[in-house]
């Protein structure tokens, strides 16, 4: 955003910390990847990555006290799901968390913004949920809690743990309607989850304990795009205008994340590559919709060619053995990493170009951002 005569530029912008925590986060994945033998190496992901999820709230102050940009609004979101991704392959990849519940998180992270660029291109809003709000920091706490599960060797101190989780959202609750008078639903609904988690734990059976973590990040994650998924369709498809684009977009949603987790369990590649083509893909997608907005959206054969040839690679990776799967990988994170390049370049007019910085087009990316942000 240009800052008005007579205004000082703030010495921390927002986006300057939306990039800044970018930098750490596959410093999270390599430490969580260490931790198999290293607790110490455990800890630093879990101190850097909730150093990693406090920012969000600074970089949001930040936007309201100087005011937001598109590039800002764009990168946010973004940032988020790049560090899930960078955080649940890890788990999924050493045996955590079942790889399927990942996927099917991942299923509907994509399937959804997927939906949202169908609709930006067609000028449908739809109202967002309570829980599409929370659903980024619900993913985001289930982090913590997945990576505390071996650093307390599943023991006494996750039982305690699992008790502030119960009390510490009651409290909260409490202390806003006594000095707000506003009432925090959120609270019942997160002690009632930790309630739920602390009943499994204590029958002792600390791999479903952690399996059924996940599940209920992986349903809250589902419920929360009903809205998109339910609500938005019924309206796309009552427009009669469905196009192969969308039929792409929506078609890679699903296979892409797939492949990558089918080559991630079934392949002897690096996880490097699988985690590289996961994350680009979700920060396109960021990307999409706001070109969607603008009506600027690559087509199908663009799409296509990038998201479901890196599928078809990886795919194939999952299938043979040794040194080709490695290359297939490889090959399909190069794909990735070009396709995706090409689109923020041919897009960068709509986040960076001063032309855009007006007030209307911020106000146009405000509505892209807030809605990104929900899902």
């Amino acid at each position: 955003m240009t800052a008005s005569p007579g205004t000082k530029r703030p010495l921390i912008t927002a986006n300057m910390v939306t990039f800044a925590r970018l930098l750490p986060m596959p410093l999270v994945s390599w430490w969580v990847y260490q931790g198999q033998g290293d607790k110490d190496s455990l800890w630093l992901a879990l101190v850097v990555g909730t150093l990693i999820g406090c920012t969000d709230f600074i970089d949001g102050y930040l936007a309201r006290k100087h005011g937001p940009t598109v590039l800002g609004g764009l990168m946010d979101p973004i940032a988020d799901k790049v560090f899930i991704a960078f955080a649940y392959v890890p788990f999924a990849d050493t045996g955590l968390v079942p790889a399927w519940a990942v996927a099917l998180m991942f299923v509907r992270e994509f399937f959804v913004t997927g939906l949202r660029s169908a609709y930006e291109q067609r000028d449908l809003t739809l109202k967002t949920s309570y829980l599409a709000k929370a659903k980024t920091w619900t993913q985001m706490q289930g982090i913590g809690v997945i990576v505390l599960f071996p650093l307390l060797d599943f023991g006494r101190g996750m039982t305690y743990l699992f008790w502030v989780g119960i009390l510490g959202p009651l409290v909260a609750a409490a202390a806003l309607y006594a000095i707000k008078r506003k009432l925090w639903p959120g609270a019942f609904f997160m002690s009632a989850a930790f309630v739920a988690i602390l009943l499994v734990h204590l029958r002792g059976d600390h791999a479903f304990t952690l399996s059924f973590c996940m599940g209920l990040i992986v349903i809250i994650t589902w419920v929360s795009g009903v809205d998109y998924v339910v609500g938005g369709w019924k309206h796309l498809r009552g427009r009669g205008d469905f196009n192969r684009a969308d039929a792409v977009r929506l078609a890679s949603a699903v296979v892409l994340p797939v492949a990558v987790f089918a080559a991630l369990v079934e392949s002897p590649a690096p996880a490097w590559p699988v985690i590289t083509v996961l994350a680009l893909e979700l920060a396109v997608g960021g990307l999409d919709n706001l070109l969607s907005h603008h009506r600027k959206a690559v087509g199908a054969l663009g799409w296509g060619v990038r998201a479901l040839g890196a599928s078809a690679l990886l795919g194939v990776a999952a299938l043979v053995d040794g040194e080709a799967a490695t290359w297939l990988a490889i090959a399909a994170a190069a794909t990735t990493t070009v396709g995706v390049s090409v689109e923020f370049w041919r897009g960068r007019d709509y986040y960076i170009d001063a032309r855009i910085r007006d007030l209307a087009a911020r106000d146009n990316g405000r509505q892209v951002a807030s809605a990104s942000e929900a899902e």
